[in-house]
């Protein structure tokens, strides 16, 4: 069961960014409001389900990408996706302003970034071709282009 749980969250993170996506084009009125919706809420939903990934799935999670499983360090790493995931929804409930949606969203970006140099690096390194790892670095390329443009537009 966990282990089909942890493949449905490859597609529920993907699919719940082209509903973020459609959201804050509807609901947007500005650029600022554009990216109040889809920085935050993206967040939510990538760090949100890494967190649930990491603390929830453990061992099934890390059976998908191929790397042995180190509970402490999962438990760890998914308290730190949560807090993520928390203050975004923080930032986006208390509209704590576009420079707070740029952070949060900088933060997620940056640690994505970092993952997936991890990624990459232990796909060549270790010869982890699993599909789910090699698509990482791929799936945060897709997420900054998607990202940076509607956040340097909100921030001029």
């Amino acid at each position: 069961m966990k282990k089909k749980l942890a493949m449905i969250l490859e597609w529920i993170r993907p699919a719940g960014i082209v509903l973020v996506y459609f959201l804050a084009e509807y609901l947007g009125t500005d650029a600022i409001s554009k990216f109040h919706i889809l920085g935050p809420m993206t967040v939510m939903v990538m760090s949100g389900s890494v967190a649930l990934e990491s603390l929830i799935l453990g061992e099934a999670a890390s059976e998908k990408i191929g790397y042995r499983p180190n509970r402490a360090y999962q438990v760890q790493s998914g308290l730190n996706n949560l807090a993520t995931a928390l203050t975004a929804l923080l930032v986006f409930v208390l509209d704590w302003g576009r420079y707070a949606d740029a952070a949060v969203t900088s933060s997620m970006l940056l640690f994505f970034v970092l993952s997936a140099a991890n990624h990459l690096a232990t796909g060549i390194r270790d010869h982890n071709f699993k599909p789910v790892n090699l698509m990482r670095p791929l799936m945060t390329l897709l997420l900054l282009g998607l990202l940076l443009p509607p956040m340097l537009q909100a921030l001029q």
